[in-house]
């Protein structure tokens, strides 16, 4: 996969994108989106940045992220990453067997179902309870790695005016639906669709005065 540019451009936010290693649909339990999230929570205090807007998928991440301090997108992702994974693996060292054992699945299983679409279909087509051998790595980047939880880069996109961000926010919140997860917005338990419609409701504070 190529090395994807990155714009640290102050006064900008970032609509910043992360996969799975593989696709593999492991946000699919309430103990892992929340592992992730609150990763998110601690690098937010930590990095000092505003976040924005955000939405937790099955095999990837949407984030809004506005730095204000001299942290790069990069370095913001990269912890988030890094330490969610290694949680992460330390939950699946426990070989869970069911989707009971990490705190249930997030939508009623009757939605995991496969979608003409070749996003969708690669994501679902062997849907299982994760399992550490799923992110057993082949070729190792690094001396001792044995797994790897997401993918090495991430998409990122400047948001350079309201429209933009508004564009973005509609996006996700979105998602969930265009992957058929849900039929109201509302219902997606990991967005910040509640945040913005819902009197300020949602598992992640965010800040909406940004810009």
């Amino acid at each position: 996969m190529p090395k994807l540019p990155k714009f640290d451009i102050p006064g900008q936010a970032h609509f910043a994108t992360t996969k799975t290693n593989r696709f593999l649909p492991l946000f699919l339990t309430h103990d892992m989106c929340k592992i992730l999230l609150n990763n998110i929570a601690f690098y937010r205090s930590k990095h000092n940045f505003r976040l924005l807007g955000y939405v937790i998928m099955p095999d990837h991440i949407h984030l809004l992220i506005y730095p204000q301090e001299e942290v790069p997108i990069q370095k913001i992702l990269q912890d988030i990453k890094r330490y969610s994974a290694k949680q992460i693996l330390e939950r699946l060292l426990e070989n869970p067997t069911s989707w009971d054992e990490l705190g249930g699945l997030v939508i009623p299983p009757e939605r995991l179902k496969l979608d003409n679409r070749a996003e969708i279909r690669s994501c679902f087509q062997n849907v299982h309870v994760t399992t550490l051998k799923d992110f057993q790595v082949v070729k190792p980047r690094t001396k001792g790695q044995e797994h790897q939880i997401w993918q090495e880069s991430f998409y990122d996109f400047n948001i350079y005016s309201d429209a933009k961000l508004h564009e973005k926010l509609n996006y996700m919140h979105k998602n969930p639906l265009a992957w058929n997860l849900v039929e109201d917005p509302g219902d997606y338990f990991y967005s910040s669709y509640r945040n913005y419609y819902d009197d300020g409701g949602g598992n992640l504070p965010i800040q909406l005065d940004h810009l």
